[in-house]
């Protein structure tokens, strides 16, 4: 099942593999709506750089450990279950000096069962937890990694809680 979530700033192409509820899927696709929203305030603030870019494309796919398992050993020769892997498609955003209008970041993949296990282990929902994977793997398509230095790690957390604050007003509304 592929369902495409479109935003003024940001289109996710999103697959599963997994079974998804169609209250899950409606849900999924209006987070990830308000992230597109939250993408957009971050680029405009300069918070991520990009400059000139106004349309950006990003590939979900939600998956089970299986699939993520095979995943990480095929592309990071790490034989377990991960939450999130990130494909990037670019050189990182930072390091390029002209950007197109228009920029397809990469792939994403989401264990969805890693994503419950994690969510009931932090106590939030799962949407919180998947919300959370998408801006991590989202700051890893734009270049950046938490596992090279503290100070890479650094720089992911305050995006991503940069972002999460935003969401969570924005989700809330007026």
């Amino acid at each position: 099942m592929a369902i495409m979530k479109k935003h003024s700033f940001l289109t996710v192409d999103f697959s599963t593999t997994v079974k998804l509820t169609a209250s899950e899927q409606k849900k999924m696709s209006h987070w990830l709506s308000i992230a597109g929203e939250v993408v957009q305030v971050l680029f405009q603030k300069k918070i991520i750089p990009g400059k000139g870019v106004k349309i950006l494309h990003v590939s979900v796919l939600i998956c089970g450990d299986k699939r993520i398992r095979e995943l990480n050993r095929q592309f990071r020769n790490k034989d377990k279950v991960t939450d999130v892997l990130s494909f990037p498609a670019l050189e990182p955003l930072r390091r390029t000096k002209k950007l197109s209008e228009t920029l397809f970041l990469g792939d994403l993949a989401i264990c969805h069962a890693q994503a419950k296990r994690q969510a009931k282990k932090f106590g939030i929902s799962y949407l919180d937890e998947f919300i959370h994977l998408f801006f991590h793997g989202l700051i890893h398509l734009l270049g950046y990694d938490h596992e090279l230095s503290r100070k890479e790690e650094m720089i992911m957390q305050k995006w991503e809680d940069k972002a999460l604050k935003i969401f969570s007003i924005i989700k809330k509304g007026p």
